[in-house]
């Protein structure tokens, strides 16, 4: 039993973070996905101010591991095991969609299928928002109708 589990193939979809999401160009803005280009649209249409994957959160700096760690590594090719001293790289999230209506920050974040390595980075989100003191109202619509709602939540902030 446990063989013909390791033997089964995971499928991989070449060059993409996202599974099913489709590559669109809109207004000479490449989007990610139609869900994007739709949340878009409906922003535009209910005349809110927002910014497109132009803000990014440095969620942990970047910083340099100077304790010992033995680890699988390439070198010119090859792969090796053995002692690393490395820096490690910054975590950032850049939200699909900021804005403030009538005063009232907002980050919208579309998900049709997120992948694995999404939830970790939204929690790491939200405790840097929590630790910053950040008050901004999070979204994170699945389909079109989530996005229609969303938006009419945003319109109704503040009144």
């Amino acid at each position: 039993m446990i063989d013909l589990l390791m033997r089964r193939k995971k499928k991989v979809t070449p060059n993409k973070k996202v599974r099913n999401a489709t590559i669109l160009e809109y207004q000479g803005i490449t989007f990610k996905s139609k869900l994007e280009v739709h949340c878009y649209k409906k922003l535009k249409e209910a005349n809110i101010k927002f910014q497109y994957e132009m803000v990014k959160y440095e969620l942990m700096p970047s910083f340099k591991f100077e304790n010992e760690s033995y680890e699988l590594y390439k070198k010119k090719g090859e792969r090796y095991f053995g002692p690393q001293r490395q820096t490690i790289r910054a975590i950032t999230y850049t939200p699909d969609f900021v804005g403030i209506h009538n005063g009232h920050p907002f980050v919208i974040e579309t998900k049709g299928n997120p992948n694995d390595a999404f939830p970790l980075r939204w929690k790491l989100f939200k405790r840097y928002l929590y630790e910053t003191n950040n008050r901004s109202v999070l979204y994170m619509p699945r389909n079109q109708k989530q996005i229609e709602e969303v938006v009419e939540l945003i319109k109704n902030i503040g009144k």
